[in-house]
């Protein structure tokens, strides 16, 4: 009936999501607990033992408390959120990201951690990573599980090409692509447009997206530079076409193919390349994430947030601090091959000891991890950012389409926007 109940809410306008009356009671069990609903997404059945453990120890902790952990699949979440904000049968804490989570507390939808966690309590996290939650002066959620990208590269194809280290900057990858490309005729890498990568690294190069007031930052001498860089590598055939139509699964297919030297993503889709491709797994290696002249370093943060129309919220609060406390994000992070979010985790040895003849697995989540303090999601929640990321995608492929000039595309792109503001 749960599952029947979500589909037919799922017809429900969304605009009253931060104005309707929650219609959720604080649920009590025959035995007197108080329960409250947990959310993750796609997390069974590979966290089956470890939420169980943890869901017990925080039953021991709070004897009258009761924890239901429901997981969704990651393509319905955000429906499924939103859906059931709207008809006040809203989880009382739930596993997000910032982009899903960021059009909830648009609609003030979201309680604000700054003001209900204690100040001891945030300083706990990152402070960068911390930022990652942050909608103006709301703080929606609190920081999981937390993943830097490292450069995973082809050993062979760089030693076909004559290069003996990966780059480490996006000019030492220009020099990179066009000699592999000499040399071996296959591509060095490819960034792709399905997700913020493209963007990030224009951040990277040291552009700014928008000024403080929301309006378009990035028609700038620096912005302009930064599409000239795209533009440039696609017309001169040193990224694949395909960056125009697929995305991230391609750039894996086609560095498991051996038609890519370098796949910038996280330490986690090397067990991929290793299950789907073993031999070019075996002449892979890891290197530190390619950045700009800024040396800033991108971070993918998971988060986890409590509705307003939560009728344990106290309770439901405990729950999220208990989840994403030190020693559960370390344990999470055995688990998950994921970075943890506090300070204090994050300098278990774990994360920084590199045994003699580790594996790329060990060494990339030894980089990863050392990327930590220097991290952060270079894209900040902001209002309407699908809209602003795929207006500066459109103008960027009519440069590289030669329908417009570079300077062209991303003036039009900053008056879109602007518009749209």
């Amino acid at each position: 009936m749960m599952w029947s109940r979500r589909q037919i809410i799922q017809t429900l306008p969304l605009f009253c999501l931060g104005a309707c009356v929650s219609t959720q009671t604080s649920q009590v069990t025959p035995s007197g607990k108080t329960k409250i609903i947990f959310w993750t997404m796609q997390l069974k059945p590979t966290f089956n033992d470890y939420m169980a453990a943890l869901i017990s120890e925080f039953g021991k902790v709070n004897p009258n408390a009761e924890v239901e952990w429901v997981d969704v699949p990651w393509a319905d979440m955000e429906q499924k959120i939103l859906s059931a904000i709207a008809s006040g049968t809203a989880p009382d804490v739930a596993n997000l990201n910032p982009q899903f989570a960021t059009k909830l507390a648009e609609k003030n939808a979201l309680v604000d951690m700054q003001t209900a966690i204690p100040t001891q309590a945030q300083a706990l996290y990152f402070p960068n990573i911390w930022k990652a939650n942050q909608l103006g002066a709301i703080t929606f959620g609190l920081p999981w599980y937390v993943s830097t990208d490292v450069t995973i590269y082809n050993r062979d194809l760089f030693t076909k090409a004559g290069l003996t280290q990966p780059p480490q900057t996006y000019a030492q990858l220009v020099i990179a692509a066009q000699q592999i490309k000499a040399k071996t005729g296959k591509y060095a890498f490819m960034l792709t447009m399905d997700g913020t990568q493209v963007l990030e690294s224009m951040v990277q190069m040291g552009m700014e997206l928008l000024t403080p007031d929301r309006k378009a930052g990035f028609n700038t001498d620096v912005g302009k530079s930064a599409f000239k860089y795209w533009v440039n590598l696609f017309e001169q055939k040193l990224i694949p076409r395909e960056v125009l139509t697929e995305g991230h699964r391609k750039a894996i297919e086609l560095y498991q193919a051996g038609e890519l030297a370098v796949l910038i993503t996280g330490p986690q889709f090397l067990k991929l390349v290793a299950e789907n491709a073993p031999n070019i797994a075996k002449v892979s290696d890891v290197a530190v994430q390619i950045s700009g002249d800024t040396g800033k370093k991108s971070a993918a943060v998971m988060n986890v947030v409590v509705p307003k129309s939560s009728q344990s919220q106290d309770l439901a609060l405990k729950f999220a601090t208990f989840l994403t406390n030190d020693a559960n994000q370390l344990s999470f992070s055995k688990v998950e091959n994921s970075l943890p979010s506090t300070i204090q985790a994050a300098a278990d040895p774990y994360f920084s000891q590199l045994p003699k003849d580790s594996s790329p697995f060990t060494k990339a989540r030894i980089i990863s991890a050392s990327q930590l303090k220097q991290s952060e999601v270079l894209i900040p929640p902001v209002k309407n950012l699908e809209n602003l990321r795929k207006i500066i995608y459109e103008e960027l492929q009519l440069a590289m389409l030669k329908q417009k000039s570079s300077d062209e595309a991303i003036a039009t792109a900053a008056e879109r926007w602007d518009q749209l503001v």
